[in-house]
């Protein structure tokens, strides 16, 4: 019986020849093709993930500032702290605010009232391209001068506030703020 008869469970000359080389000429073309679909699949994740880093980002930067501004005033200024606080608000919490901020003007210069908010730095809980939930750790302290007191009422608020920040235009603004 010859080497190159079926059925002998070895087979050589021509024929492992052939599948050696088909095998070589394969090799490169399959890693070639595995490298091209992670390249693709790299491409189609990184602008969308890139996209919600750098949203969350500005968003955590914006809610920082707009946590002060919103949590905080002072009698003696207390038209232009409403002022600012209101350009940070957007949509239903916007009036929400503007709706509260008439209350708090007269109660404020009343008691003469001052409340600083000290946040934290935010951390996201939710993030899209346009619409980032953020946590906010909030100190406030707040001086108030309550009728017959001697001396003025001081005391120290230790809060969490969620903040949805909305990307409006190439802002990021309150559009909802909930105390946790």
């Amino acid at each position: 019986m010859s080497d190159d008869t079926w059925g002998s469970g070895r087979r050589t000359g021509s024929a492992s020849v052939a599948g050696l080389v088909a095998a070589l000429l394969c090799l490169p073309a399959g890693a070639a093709a595995a490298l091209l679909t992670i390249k693709v699949s790299h491409e189609r994740s990184t602008p969308a993930v890139e996209t919600i880093a750098t949203a969350s980002a500005d968003a955590v930067a914006a809610a920082r500032v707009a946590a002060h501004d919103v949590l905080s005033y002072d009698y003696r200024t207390i038209n232009g702290d409403i002022a600012r606080a209101k350009s940070e608000t957007t949509g239903e919490f916007a009036q929400q605010y503007a709706s509260t901020a008439s209350q708090l003007l007269a109660q404020a210069k009343q008691v003469r009232a001052i409340v600083q908010a000290k946040p934290s730095t935010p951390g996201v809980v939710t993030a899209t391209s346009s619409q980032v939930v953020v946590l906010v750790f909030v100190d406030q302290l707040s001086v108030k001068e309550v009728a017959g007191a001697k001396t003025p009422t001081t005391r120290i608020d230790q809060s969490r506030v969620r903040m949805t920040m909305t990307r409006v235009g190439d802002r990021w603004l309150v559009s909802q703020l909930a105390a946790l």
